[in-house]
């Protein structure tokens, strides 16, 4: 009777073993390179740029820079629909056969624009569109004076510089990334690198 109960016990511990169960890898295949009979991995990796810790001399410095970064927050997907809407724009007139055609299209463009963000902008305050102003130049290399003389002409140009100086702005001044728009450059470096 024993016998043949440590026979079915043997049986069923056999039942529970996994010998003939395959496991699969999971995972993906990545390039590789072999460097002195050594293969490695090639991974690329996004580009991270590191600041070192700020330093504050007092409570009031360390609130204007919080400021900037909500300023800088609040106007740099604007800056991101500006470029995308530029590229599109650029591309469409070079479609466009006649510059009566091109004009249309601009003019259609420029009030399809008006009512998505007129609101939105007219909201900001003169700082932000100041720091909104900078962020344009940034994401198309273009000051934004060129880039209304560009669309709009030259006139058009004109009249928007004056009421940019009324305002103590200037639609010609270009994005300084090492000078005196180094912090906005910080805070959009970390804005895309996801830390802010």
């Amino acid at each position: 009777m024993v016998r043949n109960i440590s026979f079915v016990f043997f049986l069923l511990i056999n039942l529970c073993a996994f010998s003939q169960n395959v496991s699969v890898a999971t995972g993906y295949v990545l390039p590789a390179i072999v460097i002195n009979d050594d293969t490695l991995a090639l991974v690329k990796l996004p580009k991270v740029t590191v600041y070192p810790p700020l330093q504050f001399n007092d409570h009031e410095e360390y609130l204007k820079y919080r400021r900037l970064v909500r300023d800088v927050k609040k106007v740099y997907p604007y800056s991101q629909i500006a470029r995308n809407t530029m590229i599109e724009i650029q591309l469409s007139l070079e479609s466009l056969p006649k510059n009566k055609n091109k004009k249309k299209y601009i003019k259609e463009k420029e009030a399809e624009l008006m009512q998505v963000y007129a609101e939105d902008l007219k909201k900001l305050t003169v700082r932000q569109g100041q720091i909104l102003i900078k962020l344009v130049d940034r994401e198309l290399d273009k000051s934004s004076y060129e880039l209304i003389k560009e669309v709009r002409g030259s006139v058009q140009a004109f009249v928007w510089q004056r009421v940019a100086r009324m305002f103590g702005e200037s639609l010609k001044s270009e994005y300084d990334p090492e000078g005196e728009d180094k912090m906005i450059e910080r805070i959009v470096v970390m804005i895309e690198q996801g830390r802010l």
